[in-house]
């Protein structure tokens, strides 16, 4: 971008925008190993500016890329053109209703969080990154985290979205009203005649790709066009604000630690434990130990504690956690149980520090690297896919951090791996075709609530196949006809 370029922005009311090597540079990066300088940053207030930016851009044949606080693993925030930091500005509630929420896209969650409490009101999807992360961050992604199990992604919980496109023109959907770009979308996907849904992967939580099998239910009975956006990664367009349904907060929970001797006992339980119905099953193995525990329940390093959740509103749910705590206790060492909301809290708090201490884990140049973090198989095959995995990383003498959400069989699995070395991106590459094809083969997503980025694009094609890939290339082409938005993410 010229010093010209910048002058005709400002021209057209846009002050805050800046070109400088130093913002380039802290925006080159994000929560990835991948680093691409932008040409500039822009801070937009309100809708309009994007709309300005978007025609700007759109006449020049600019990329945009939306940023939130920058925690995508994947590069899902940077670009080569200009970026949208909507964290600074576009950062307010616009709306509280009986059950529903109105917010902008800079909205950190934890914010969020703290003023529904005053309600009595939540939104369950709850990332590692909560303290951090933004509402437009957790759409674009389609985020999830530990109670993804029992409430599922941000995908259920989206209503509605107002956005804008990359030619400038102003966009909205819900289930009964929407722009002619989702029409003339509706209108390609029913051209298809074909089934959808046979082309996704059989789990829970799915993060790659267009969500295209999110917009139908019932046979067609029920569309919910404003889904497409959900796991897009503003490569369609740029949400600027979003309704999200919101839930009354349990009046009960009950959280139960467990140890197994290693993760193998564990992942051989899941199908098990599911049977009770938790809404969290959460799974850390060596590396991730939580902290704050005794050593005797830590010293073994192939133990393996396993956190199991249950909400409710009944006294009921206490007859089903001791039910529970009963069966376990012939399985599993029972390391602490919290029957209050104190306790639990404090638990969480305890596995958020301990992953976020395991994933900076680093010795020298060997880190724990991202790329098949995220991947998502039936639970019923989690121990039978655990035994795959490690098995491959052992054949390249590999360490790893291992943790994740095993009641959706959703794997975080971090092979330690020197990233100065020159044949580190080979070996990132070589694991990384073998773990997926494995994945594709049994009807598992590559990615399950992390997104693709930069890193994981170019395996849809394998995961989805070459015929839904054109569809998602078709998609693309409706939303963004010039490829501005946010290019290289969901389809190169």
């Amino acid at each position: 971008m010229t010093g010209a370029d910048i002058s005709d922005l400002r021209k057209i009311g846009l002050s805050d925008i800046f070109d400088d090597d130093w913002t380039r540079a802290i925006y080159s990066v994000d929560a990835s190993h991948c680093t691409v300088k932008p040409l500039a940053v822009n801070f937009p207030s309100d809708e309009y500016d994007v709309q300005k930016i978007c025609n700007f851009a759109y006449n020049r044949g600019i990329p945009v890329t939306c940023r939130g606080a920058g925690t995508g693993l994947l590069g899902q925030s940077l670009s080569d053109g200009i970026i949208l930091d909507l964290t600074k500005k576009m950062n307010k509630i616009l709306e509280f209703g009986e059950d529903y929420v109105i917010v902008q896209p800079g909205v950190v969650k934890t914010v969020l969080d703290k003023e529904l409490a005053k309600k009595g009101k939540f939104i369950p999807p709850d990332p590692a990154s909560s303290n951090y992360c933004t509402i437009g961050g957790m759409i674009s992604n389609n985020s999830s985290g530990p109670h993804g199990l029992g409430y599922g992604s941000i995908i259920n919980y989206v209503q509605g979205v107002e956005l804008v496109y990359g030619n400038g023109m102003m966009g909205f959907a819900d289930q009964k009203n929407y722009d002619e770009k989702i029409s003339k979308m509706l209108k390609y996907i029913l051209s298809l005649n074909v089934d959808i849904k046979k082309y996704y992967p059989n789990v829970s939580k799915n993060s790659s790709g267009y969500r295209l099998d999110a917009i139908f239910e019932n046979n067609n009975n029920k569309v919910y066009p404003q889904k497409i956006f959900l796991a897009s990664e503003g490569s369609l367009g740029i949400i600027t604000s979003s309704r999200i349904k919101i839930l009354d907060i349990p009046e009960k929970k009950s959280l139960i630690i467990l140890k197994f001797e290693n993760i193998f006992d564990a992942a051989s339980e899941v199908p098990f434990i599911l049977q009770f119905e938790p809404v969290a099953m959460e799974l850390l193995d060596r590396g991730t130990i939580m902290e704050g525990w005794k050593a005797d329940d830590s010293e073994s390093r192939n133990s393996c504690i396993m956190i199991v959740e249950f909400y409710g509103n009944e006294n009921s749910l206490y007859e089903k956690v001791h039910k529970f705590e009963n069966n376990l206790r012939k399985k599993a060492k029972i390391l602490d149980t919290g029957y209050d909301k104190k306790s639990v809290d404090s638990a969480w708090n305890k596995r958020k520090n301990s992953l976020n201490s395991a994933i900076k884990k680093a010795i020298g140049s060997r880190k724990p690297t991202g790329i098949i973090e995220d991947t998502v198989v039936h639970p019923v095959i989690l121990h039978d896919y655990l035994i795959f995995l490690l098995k491959l990383l052992a054949t390249y003498k590999l360490d790893y951090v291992i943790y994740g959400h095993a009641g959706n069989g959703n794997l975080h699995l971090r092979p330690i791996i020197d990233i100065n070395s020159k044949s580190s991106k080979l070996l990132m590459n070589t694991i990384a075709g073998e773990v997926f094809k494995r994945v594709v083969k049994v009807h598992g997503s590559i990615s399950g609530e992390h997104g693709d980025g930069l890193l994981r694009t170019k395996y849809i094609p394998l995961m989805y196949g070459e015929t839904m890939y054109d569809v998602f290339k078709q998609i693309k082409l409706i939303f963004d006809d010039k490829q501005i938005m946010n290019p290289g993410k969901k389809v190169l």
